[in-house]
């Protein structure tokens, strides 16, 4: 559920409640985006939060339809 070991992670951060929003889905849809590798995230502490960049990148590739 992380990013590579040499990759960083930038802000802005989102929750996956305010990531499924952003996108139109469900927070189920994010976990498996996440896990898929669609869209970067991290655990910072006991939440997972998302790279906006990466939700951009991920609608602007139309995988989400």
């Amino acid at each position: 559920m992380t990013t590579e070991d040499n990759e960083y992670i930038s802000a802005p951060l989102l929750s996956v409640a305010e990531a499924a929003k952003y996108l139109g889905v469900g927070r189920k849809v994010v976990y498996q985006l996440i896990e898929r590798g669609d869209i970067k995230a991290i655990k910072s502490g006991k939440s997972v939060v998302i790279e906006k960049k990466s939700l951009d990148e991920f609608r602007a590739s139309g995988k989400l339809t």
